[in-house]
């Protein structure tokens, strides 16, 4: 190996696993990304700071680009969340953060990407691999077994042998460190960098060939000594990482991802995709690196695993989160600042998800008044100029020519007044470089068109009547185990929007197999419409595409499918789902996870409309437009749906009616999604952020009820933010506290007053409840509302609740009736008064 010489430049190129021409290869194609350096750039300095702010970032992939100039800024202890069209690049930017491809990195910022944890042995156990996931950890706990074996041995040879051993591994590590920092470094830096590089290959030559003689009597001697010294250093930093705690700890979070404790200790191989990757999540978790970089970790997790996931990441708030997930309840509650993937560069907004969208949409009404503004006060302008101009040319009137040559040069600098920032705008700071005008029109930024889905509606059915019938079943594999799901029964009219949700594990897989006949039930009887088409898409079908040989194309799939159409056909039943154009023709495996799942979508659609669809987790991998596109799309579908999804606003969007699978039984949820979350009661105090005008300003405490503490964070801003108080990136949070009910198992009357906004507009409403708690009363609250009035978790705000004491205070009848016996209906406040009528006497007169 030879020292690599490296010219100074503007830019460099960093790489991870390194090809010929440089960059890395990922799938088909090189990775190449660069960034701006210079020769006095710390690059490969360790700093006290763990921000990152790169300039001109550039990234491409094969001759596509992904990025070209944009600036990549992340701050420490700052959670984002990061969106972008699928096939935009998010996945690859992570990758190129995760392997530290661009120059500027500090060294000792830890930088982790799950992805990165894949590829392990899958002989050893769960818990091991998350305590390995910490490799200098796993390289001290690896030295010390060899060292304690060989010292314990009573071999002197078998010592020196270890010792060289442990040397090697240590000399190839300080090899790439010095091989990475040369080619960083450029300058006098640089060159005193290669001179080091040298002498570290010149330092690993030597005992390349020192391992080759045999080992002598000296070395044995030196060897027994050096390993006492080497114990004492590792149990040292045993010491510093806590063998004992580390396995609790990883023990604890695989609990918290809902690992069965009988799990902990099986291989790696044995368990299916969706507990690897939660495995490798749980790495990711164990490590807690200077920035965690997520892609996209709820897919494949059950709500309760999600729900977990987000408390726990809220909790790390020394550790810098890049996620990318395309579900929004996740995001709103774990985004701090939105990165937005769009036009090949990165633009970073404050606040949640929604909030980012609020403003978006703020923003963009506010540049069309200003360009409709600006547009009439330059026709007017011109209209006058004009004017001028005609009455000087027939008046033979120079004073007047100047008027209008000065009321012309006006007209150039009509405009924008202010900048981006909000500042008065001024020319040398805003307007720098050659422009044909002093000030720039109000430009006024596209709104993101959602793809559109069509799902092609079925041929009606003469025979009317349910799809599918299904009375008493019991299901399972085995016939001598207990069935995992029994007393099923479910009805799935012809026009059904249905969703089912639960744990992992719970049974949903299994019934939705016995709905589409690939599972005969145990137990009971499943009745399905003679002539009913049905069309069954699963997670399973993606996995399926990665599969082909590695020139297949989304076009010549439909065509092995039913080679005997014509191209248009295909090609019109693809683009129903996005995939037009040259991406049609592109291999599969270079397509994005979600435009692998609108192949799969088209690929089952094709040649036949169903009357019944029936999506397994079918937002997994989808962007925030794509699965608007996929919800409008169902929604116009004539057919039935059922759809088992772990997505709160997809379920919550599509699904009339909502099943759980819990405790082997299916239940029907009158609450919808809000039902199956537990709810409890948190007291949340937040103010604005003091300043030099306000050091210590209001405080501000709300009483929310949330399955979690997230979520009432995250609905304490977003009602703050209605009654145009604080908002989020402008304020912080003080303290949660969780209230707990004084007398949780008496029975009690509860008085709530709520609005709530629905189609017709914001409604005040009171209601009356007999529950254990405030809790219960609450939850009550929301599936009345549900049932009732068709509103949602989003739209109503519990203005407040009291305990009724006095059973004189009950308002509603029917609470009063389970309180006073022998009532009689109606009650008095109900019965109307009647009127003394009004009758005319004639007047006396005599």
């Amino acid at each position: 190996m030879s020292a690599r010489s490296k010219a100074s430049s503007k830019r460099q190129t960093g790489t991870a696993t390194p090809t010929e021409g440089g960059g890395i290869d990922i799938g088909t194609a090189p990775i190449v990304a660069t960034s701006q350096v210079s020769r006095f750039h710390t690059e490969t300095l360790t700093t006290l700071s763990n921000d990152i702010d790169l300039k001109d970032v550039t990234v491409t992939i094969g001759q596509r680009t992904l990025l070209s100039g944009a600036n990549l800024r992340l701050f420490h202890g700052v959670h984002y969340g990061l969106v972008g069209q699928n096939g935009v690049g998010k996945s690859t930017l992570l990758k190129v953060i995760g392997y530290k491809l661009l120059s500027g990195f500090p060294s000792n910022v830890r930088v982790l990407y799950v992805e990165q944890l894949e590829g392990t042995d899958m002989a050893r156990p769960v818990v091991r691999v998350v305590m390995d996931a910490d490799r200098k950890a796993a390289r001290a706990r690896k030295e010390l077994k060899l060292v304690q074996k060989a010292l314990e041995g009573d071999d002197p040879e078998e010592v020196a042998r270890v010792m060289r051993e442990v040397k090697l591994e240590r000399l190839k590590d300080e090899l790439a460190a010095a091989d990475k920092t040369a080619l960083e470094r450029s300058g006098a830096r640089g060159a005193d960098a290669r001179k080091r590089l040298i002498e570290q290959e010149k330092r690993m030559e030597d005992a390349l060939a020192a391992n080759e003689e045999p080992i002598s009597p000296e070395e044995t001697t030196r060897a027994a000594a050096e390993a006492q010294e080497l114990l004492t250093e590792l149990f040292g930093a045993m010491d510093l990482y806590g063998e004992e705690a580390a396995e609790a700890k990883a023990r604890s979070i695989l609990k918290g991802l809902r690992f069965p404790p009988a799990w902990h200790d099986r291989p790696l191989g044995e368990l299916s995709g969706g507990w690897r990757i939660r495995v490798a999540l749980a790495s990711a978790l164990h490590i807690e690196p200077d920035i965690l970089l997520l892609d996209e970790p709820t897919n494949h997790l059950d709500l309760p695993a999600i729900i977990w996931l987000q408390d726990y990441l809220s909790q790390l708030d020394n550790t810098t989160i890049v996620t990318v997930s395309h579900d929004r309840a996740f995001l709103n509650a774990i985004a701090d600042e939105i990165i937005v993937f769009k036009n090949q560069t990165l633009t970073y907004h404050d606040g949640n998800f929604d909030e980012y969208l609020e403003h978006t949409e703020e923003k963009r009404k506010y540049m069309e008044r200003m360009a409709e503004a600006i547009e009439r006060k330059k026709a007017a302008a011109e209209k006058t100029v004009q004017a001028t101009m005609s009455q000087a040319r027939k008046a033979g009137d120079d004073k007047k020519m100047a008027q209008a040559a000065s009321r012309q040069r006006k007209l150039e600098r009509i405009g924008m007044e202010v900048n981006d920032k909000g500042h008065r705008f001024k020319l040398n700071r805003d307007r720098a470089g050659y422009h044909l005008s002093t000030r720039g029109d109000a430009e006024v930024e596209k709104m993101e068109q959602a793809p559109t889905w069509s799902i092609p509606d079925p041929i009606p059915l003469r025979q009317a009547g349910a799809i599918i019938e299904v009375e008493d079943v019991a299901l399972g594999y085995d016939r001598k185990q207990p069935p995992l799901v029994s007393g099923v029964t479910l009805n799935i009219s012809q026009t059904a929007r249905i969703a089912i949700v639960g744990a992992n594990g719970s049974g949903k897989t299994t019934l939705v197999k016995a709905l589409v006949g690939d599972l005969q039930p145990l137990k009971g009887k499943i009745n399905r419409h003679l002539s009913a088409k049905i069309g069954y898409f699963t997670q399973h079908h993606v996995d399926e595409l990665h599969q082909h040989p590695v020139e297949t194309t989304a076009l010549s799939l439909l065509m092995e499918k039913e080679p005997e159409r014509q191209a248009q056909e295909y090609r019109a039943h693809l683009g129903k789902y996005g995939i037009k154009g040259s991406l049609a023709l592109q291999p599969l495996r270079s397509l994005s996870g979600g435009q692998m799942v609108r192949v799969a979508f088209a690929l089952s659609t094709f040649g036949s409309s169903p009357h019944l669809l029936i999506l397994d987790e079918p937002t997994n991998h989808l962007d925030y437009l794509t699965t608007e596109a996929l919800i409008m799309a169902l929604k116009e579908f004539s057919g039935a749906v059922v759809i088992v999804s772990h997505d709160q606003f997809f379920v919550s969007e599509v699904a009339e009616q909502v099943y759980a699978v819990r405790k082997k039984k299916l239940e029907l949820l009158e609450g919808g999604m809000e039902e199956y979350m537990p709810f409890q009661e948190y007291q949340v105090v937040g103010r604005h952020l003091p300043s030099e005008a306000e050091p210590t300003p209001k405080i501000y405490r709300m009483r929310i009820f949330a399955p979690n503490e997230v979520v009432a964070k995250s609905r304490f801003w977003y009602f703050l933010r209605q009654l145009k108080k604080v908002k989020k990136a402008s304020g912080e949070i003080i303290g949660v506290n969780v209230i707990h009910e004084k007398k949780p198992l008496k029975i009690k009357n509860f008085g709530i007053w709520l609005r709530y906004d629905s189609r017709s507009g914001t409604h005040n409403m009171y209601k009356e409840f007999r529950e254990l708690s405030r809790a219960d009363a609450v939850k009550a609250l929301y599936q009345d509302m549900a049932a009732r009035h068709r509103a949602r978790f989003r739209s109503i705000h519990i203005l407040r609740v009291v305990e009724i004491e006095k059973s004189e205070d009950v308002r509603r009848p029917y609470i009063k009736q389970l309180l006073v016996p022998k009532l009689k209906f109606p009650l008095p406040h109900r019965v109307q008064k009647v009127r003394s009528t009004f009758v005319a006497h004639r007047p006396a007169t005599f």
